[in-house]
């Protein structure tokens, strides 16, 4: 069973040998399979022939390496479009939505009111239009009609409306009338204050296909599965080993539509939604959160039976797994009206998936993705799914280290994910590529070559992490429903996402709630209302796989009215069920009686989930300072349990996990496991904890060696982006204008130059300045660097000798320029100039000086380098950061040696302290497996008095190479050697 596959984003011209040499290097790291990703960027047209050539190649290379082929369901995403193909080939399947265009009115009338464009199915006036009494609606749908009152601007026309007659047209004034819509004049049967709502059913711009008619899913899957099949048919179960689905959606309104809702709507609740529909659109009165709950559970069935249910169809008939996620898991409010009950949708996966975009997890103030994860996890557990997957380390910034890919990944296994498809793995950064969603973890991140280290560590925990059974006793009410309830039209869900969430405050609560229960290790699974109510029987006994004691409500203000009756037989049958922040009301399918009150004295009512009220769930105890940093699992596996431990702090934790030993390095990570017959061995964490020396606090050692000093240092070649450039004209001789008193662009800061609109010839000018001499200076660009037909000089002198190389990315160019550098025995200018024609001309990326060579910038403004070569090996009295001896732009490999003298023999500890941010250890040329994170210590071979030799290889992320990040790297030590047992 695979846990690791790698989105391979195909976002270039498809190449046959980097296809080869790329998915070699894939499996050299340990991924286990690839997800062939359509990407922007894609030259090789996609489903075209040249696209199925590069499947044939993937899936050979996969044959040859063993790795699995897992089907990308879309050209890009969100899934459900075929690239547009669904809709472009029948446009009757383009997503709809409601729109409730309201107008407040009073007096007699008559009144007039225009709705937006789009087919008006109803419209009402509600009475009275404010106060607390019921509303009455009188529907106003005859009174409307379409009319044109938007009139253009008015102008002489000059030519006629045949060209045949236009040299002896008339001038003449014209203007015309356009946005016809649907409109209302209506004079009330009495005088008085009215609100007037229409319900417009309007088309999605763009092509989102209609989700909740399953002819949409249908034919997306004849456009993006059954090609693969008709392609790969021996393969399908055998090396093809699944799909994944990616975000499908509505489109984005907060109320879909399609055709058949009215009939599916009437069949599920009895009654007629059009004669309700201002309540989508309005608080009336007590039944708006029934309409809205009735509303939201036919647009559940309609969207999960025609897509996740039809998808999941395909691939068990087809013999493969279906993977993937829907829209956000953590922003319960947008699921809410994208997704209705998205953790019951989940059902149909084989392995549900999460989506935690970002870096910034594991925090108490980002806790909503301790929720969108834990949907996932609660989904797998609820419907017997051996794993719960990951979109995982999309958008983490390029100044993301294996260690810091380390705990995002270890953050999402606590909380109960074993599988993991990894974002993502770029064919080339070539020009806007490397800002589409950075970084790639791939051979163009520095790190690139310990990454199978990280793997190795994620595949072994998800190994021991799946199978068995959740040790878990606390169930979530999923808060699909109250939330449904509240949610109103005409919200801006992305631009006022603020003012969105201030209107439904029940979600942050919901959220702390979830980071105070995972904080005091209260582990839990959500369950939705449905499963729930299933699996309570008549004489309310529970269950479901894991065997939940207690079920809390965690903010409810509605709860199904089938639910709650569950929940009381749950109750009176000696379960606990306790809502917390608000006693939630029962919604029934009576519009006569819409909701109601439903607990009594069995159903546990509490303000705040307080230290009374925690004591009650179960959960495990964890004892020390920061033990509210400390997420714990626990998986009951044959006789024994594995507990995986995460420190979720900047600090280490030293203290008691269920009355074990534990000590954990900042945001580090520990898997306990513990048979009946075998105990871990007494001072494992003594042991542990010597390897996080912290002399700040005063700690000493006996018979340490510090070995801080008399280092020597040799970088790979050194780096500078030519980032900031000024722009002119390109008139006149190259050097002899004023350049450096223009304006200057930084490509750093993406800014772009306005002189470069238009075709005309153009100059940009760089500065740098040079003291001695670069033997091995050379510019690299990418392909995308310079748009139109250019010409590159160095100090007026024309640059020749391009060639192409895999220097950063596989779109490289370079050419040599040591032979145009001035230098001397103190600084001197040096002028890159860049001419560039045509359509389109500007200068669009950055291009880099390489070779050896050190760097300051002595400005305060990032744009003036000084640099002075030839750089060789240098002599470090101290451990300093990389910027501090001439590197403060370099992303790569730098190598520490020194001799060591051994009074006597032994065996000995390395700890290298404080490391930015990967180490490879050489003891007398042996090499020791590769340090990523914390802690930096490791055990040396046993070795002989005398002298010997140690080499420390470090290596930083891609950071201050791409975007300039000044971002501390090196060897900072201390560097000790320790005796050790």
């Amino acid at each position: 069973m695979s846990s690791i596959l790698g989105q391979y984003f195909l976002n270039h011209r498809l190449d046959s040998n980097e296809i080869e040499w790329q998915m070699a290097e894939l499996a050299k790291a340990g991924y286990q399979g690839i997800l062939a990703h359509a990407r922007p960027g894609l030259l090789t047209p996609y489903m075209s022939e040249a696209w199925w050539e590069a499947m044939d190649q993937c899936l050979e290379m996969c044959r040859r390496t063993g790795m699995e082929f897992w089907i990308w369901d879309e050209d890009y995403f969100p899934s459900g479009l075929a690239g547009g193909r669904v809709v472009w080939e029948n446009p009757g399947l383009v997503a709809r939505y409601l729109d409730f265009p309201t107008a407040r009115v009073e007096g007699e009338g008559p009144f007039e009111v225009d709705f937006s464009p789009g087919m008006l199915l109803r419209a009402f006036a509600i009475e009275p239009a404010d106060g607390e009494a019921r509303k009455t609606l009188h529907d106003l749908t005859r009174f409307c009609g379409t009319r044109r009152q938007t009139w253009s601007r008015s102008w002489i026309k000059h030519h006629a409306y045949s060209p045949l007659i236009d040299p002896i047209s008339n001038p003449h004034w014209r203007s015309i009338m356009g946005d016809n819509r649907f409109a209302l004049r209506w004079r009330p049967p009495r005088p008085g204050a009215y609100r007037i709502v229409g319900v417009v059913m309007r088309s999605l711009a763009g092509l989102y296909p209609d989700i909740l008619n399953p002819e949409s899913t249908r034919r997306f899957i004849e456009l993006s599965y059954a090609p693969y099949f008709h392609r790969y048919e021996q393969e399908f179960g055998r090396r093809i080993r699944g799909a994944f689905t990616d975000e499908p959606s509505p489109g984005g309104p907060l109320f879909p539509w399609t055709p058949r809702f009215p009939e599916a709507f009437r069949a599920d609740h009895g009654y007629e939604l059009s004669d309700h529909l201002p309540h989508l659109a309005l608080d009336l009165d007590d039944r708006t959160p029934a309409v809205r709950h009735h509303y939201r559970l036919t647009q559940h069935r309609l969207q999960s039976e025609a897509y996740p249910a039809q998808i999941a169809r395909w691939c068990d008939d087809h013999g493969i797994l279906a993977t993937g996620h829907l829209s956000r898991t953590e922003w319960l409010s947008l699921t809410a009206g994208w997704w209705p009950n998205q953790l019951r949708c989940y059902q149909f996966m084989h392995i549900p998936a999460a989506d935690p975009l970002g870096s910034s997890c594991g925090w108490a103030d980002a806790c909503s993705y301790h929720t969108g994860i834990k949907v996932v996890s609660s989904a797998a557990h609820l419907f017997g799914r051996a794993q719960a997957s990951s979109d995982a380390l999309a958008v983490v910034g390029d100044e993301a280290s294996i260690r810091d890919l380390k705990f995002m990944l270890d953050y999402q296994m606590v909380l109960g994910l074993n599988h993991f498809s990894i974002h993502g793995l770029s064919t080339s950064l070539d020009g806007p590529r490397k800002d589409e969603v950075p970084p790639s973890i791939f051979y163009q991140h520095t790190e690139w070559r310990y990454m199978g280290v990280l793997l190795e560590h994620v595949r072994r925990t998800c190994e021991a992490l799946t199978g068995g059974a959740h040790a878990c006793g606390l169930a979530l009410l999923y808060p699909s429903t109250s939330l449904a309830c509240q949610l109103q039209a005409g919200a801006d869900w992305y631009r006022c996402p603020g003012e969105v969430l201030a209107n439904l405050p029940d979600e942050t609560a919901i959220h702390r709630l979830v980071e105070t229960l995972l904080s005091h290790q209260r582990d839990f699974d959500f369950i939705d209302e449905v499963t729930l109510r299933e699996s309570i029987d008549g004489r309310g006994r529970l269950s479901t796989p894991e065997p939940y004691r207690i079920v809390l409500l965690p903010h409810l203000r509605y709860i199904d009215g089938r639910t709650a009756d569950a929940l009381l037989r749950f109750a009176h049958a000696g379960g606990q069920v306790l809502a917390i922040g608000f006693m939630p009301q029962a919604i029934s399918t009576d519009l006569d009686s819409p909701v109601q009150a439903w607990a009594d004295e069995s159903i546990r009512f509490s303000e705040v989930l307080d230290e009374e009220a925690l004591a009650q769930c179960p959960g495990l105890t964890v004892e020390g300072e920061g033990a509210r940093d400390v997420f714990v699992l626990r998986r009951l596996v044959g006789r024994g349990r594995r507990t995986f431990v995460l420190n979720r702090r900047e600090q280490p934790f030293d203290g008691l996990v269920d009355g074990e030993e534990v000590f954990l390095p900042p945001r580090g990570s520990v898997l306990l496991a513990r048979t009946s017959r075998k105990k871990r061995p007494a001072g494992h964490a003594v042991r542990v904890r010597a390897a996080w020396l912290d002399f700040r606090s005063g700690g000493a050692l006996d018979g340490f060696i510090d070995l801080s000093a008399g280092w020597t240092v040799t970088f790979e070649r050194n780096h500078v982006p030519l980032h900031f450039w000024h722009v002119l004209p390109a008139e006149g001789p190259r050097l002899d204008a004023p350049i450096f008193s223009q304006p200057g662009i930084d490509l750093l800061a993406r800014e772009r130059d306005s002189a470069a609109d238009g075709d005309g010839p153009i100059r940009y000018y760089l500065r740098f300045m040079l003291e001695g001499r670069i033997p091995d200076a050379r510019l690299v660009m990418e392909d995308s660097t310079i748009a139109g037909d250019w010409r590159v000089y160095v100090n007026d002198v024309r640059v020749d000798g391009w060639k192409r190389a895999r220097v950063f990315d596989c779109r490289n160019i370079e050419a040599p320029i040591d032979h145009l550098l001035r230098g001397g025995s103190t600084p001197a200018l040096n002028v890159v100039t860049i001419e560039a024609a045509g359509q389109g001309r500007r200068l669009c990326e950055i291009p880099y000086l390489y070779g050896s060579f050190t760097c300051a910038y002595r400005f305060t403004h990032f744009s003036f380098p000084f640099l002075r070569g030839p750089a060789g090996p240098m002599l470090l009295d101290a451990l300093l950061p990389w910027p501090a001896v001439g590197y403060p732009t370099f992303s790569g490999t730098a190598t520490y040696r020194r001799g060591v003298s051994l009074a006597k023999g032994g065996v000995f500890a390395l700890d290298l302290g404080r490391v930015e941010d990967v180490a490879e250890v050489r003891w007398d040329g042996h090499s020791l497996p590769p340090m990523a994170w914390p802690p930096y210590r490791c055990v040396l071979p046993r070795s002989t008095r005398g002298e010997h030799v140690l080499a420390i290889d470090v290596t930083n992320p891609p950071a201050n190479r791409n975007r300039g990040a000044r971002l501390t790297a090196g060897l900072l030590g201390p560097v000790l050697l320790l005796p050790s047992s």
